[in-house]
């Protein structure tokens, strides 16, 4: 499952399949836990010479929420991003601005990862630049914006790259201040809403474009430590 939508946690597998890549990268093995089991591959276990890390910033997935799903390739070397026979994305995917997207940040570990992963959730063309500057200038005139627009994983986005989150928010403030009906304020609730008495985090972050329904912009962070 995690081979086809590599950026999606799925049952007893706590991380997604480009995070544990990540995590072997960093440390070895693909959470802490798993440290102690981990062994050298053995002489039958050759890895393939052309294989390579997914890089969020050219291997595009399909979207795992996508109600049109293609059928299940026959041949499991679809799947390999690593190879000519990858299948990636379905050839002219529609794309709805008037719709919520949703963007997890919470794998991201480096700047250029979340470059990567704005470049496909906000189909950013391939040239993009994976700076702010080009942020900027596809957000403000290469791509549609959607309706809603979503982070989730915002938490550990702050934790782990600080700078990037920093950026990011100042990026989507800066393009707030510029589109008309487009922006927000971040304050922090908790599930069920209610702003708590203390503030210890955030995982979700919501912009909103709302000049069709003349409600105020606004953007709101679930806390959920």
């Amino acid at each position: 499952m995690q081979f086809r939508w590599p950026f999606r946690a799925q049952g007893a597998n706590r991380w997604s399949l480009a995070e544990s890549q990540q995590n072997f990268r960093a440390y070895g093995a693909c959470d802490q836990r798993g440290r102690r089991f981990v062994r050298p591959p053995a002489d039958d276990e050759p890895l393939d010479p052309a294989w390579r890390p997914i890089d969020p910033a050219t291997d595009w997935f399909e979207d795992s929420a996508d109600e049109e799903r293609r059928p299940w390739p026959d041949d499991g070397a679809a799947l390999c991003w690593w190879l000519p026979s990858f299948w990636g994305v379905p050839e002219d995917p529609s794309y709805d601005p008037d719709f919520e997207l949703v963007i997890d940040v919470g794998a991201v570990r480096s700047e250029r990862d979340l470059h990567g992963v704005l470049k496909r959730e906000l189909r950013f063309p391939s040239f993009y630049g994976m700076n702010w500057d080009a942020f900027r200038d596809a957000v403000t005139g290469l791509v549609p914006m959607p309706e809603r627009l979503r982070f989730v994983g915002w938490a550990e986005l702050e934790l782990h790259v600080p700078q990037a989150a920093t950026m990011l928010r100042e990026q989507l403030k800066r393009y707030g201040e510029t589109v008309q009906g487009f922006g927000g304020g971040l304050h922090r609730t908790t599930p069920d809403g209610r702003t708590p008495a203390v503030a210890t985090g955030s995982d979700l972050v919501l912009w909103t474009r709302s000049q069709r329904t003349g409600q105020a912009p606004q953007a709101e962070t679930n806390d959920r430590r």
